[in-house]
């Protein structure tokens, strides 16, 4: 990918992520949000998903290619689900308060053990896994960070779903999240820094 090109994809990312801000902000209407923000991660998705080849150097019959566009269209397919419940279909119209809520960390443990279970193939990229400032800067931390992260993936996603029977959503998930992530980043940012340390 030549560095215009590049330049022109990374201004796009930018620009989704602060309208996806600024909608967050601004919109008083919970429905037109999430079909707002939904929309715009799609369309980021999309792009990104067509990108995947000129984005990571590989050829378009790469098995890592394969492996990223898999993950990114579980992640479409996801959302376009949460947006259908959400603001379509009107959850609370169908299910239970209760239902709902161990549907979406069912659909989010889901998403966790598949990703993390794909998470050691996907390549050295900028643009999909776990995108640290030390992991974006060397392949081996890159892979180590990924490894841990498959490693993790399903006794959290597991204990998240049990652990939603006994507490709320919004106290479960941000606290899985944030495991998921510190875990893996911190270990790889040992790694990196045992590695490049004397240099």
């Amino acid at each position: 990918m030549n560095k215009k090109n590049m330049t022109l994809t990374r201004a796009f990312f930018v620009l989704i992520s602060i309208l996806v801000i600024v909608v967050g902000r601004l919109s008083p209407n919970s429905n037109g949000k999430t079909l707002t923000i939904g929309s715009l991660i799609m369309l980021a998705l999309i792009i990104l998903d067509i990108k995947f080849p000129t984005i990571t150097n590989l050829s378009e019959d790469n098995p890592k290619i394969k492996t990223m566009r898999f993950i990114n269209r579980l992640t479409m397919g996801i959302l376009l689900a949460f947006i259908l419940f959400t603001s379509v279909f009107q959850m609370g119209a169908i299910f239970s308060e209760r239902t709902n809520k161990i549907l979406v960390v069912g659909f989010f443990s889901v998403f966790m053990i598949i990703f993390g279970n794909l998470s050691p193939k996907i390549p050295f990229n900028r643009y999909l896994g776990l995108r640290l400032p030390w992991t974006i800067r060397d392949e081996d931390t890159w892979k180590i960070a990924h490894r841990i992260l498959g490693y993790i993936s399903f006794p959290i996603a597991i204990l998240q779903f049990i652990f939603v029977f006994f507490f709320q959503p919004q106290q479960i998930i941000p606290i899985s999240i944030l495991i998921w992530i510190i875990v893996p980043g911190l270990y790889s940012l040992w790694f990196f820094y045992r590695k490049f340390k004397n240099i």
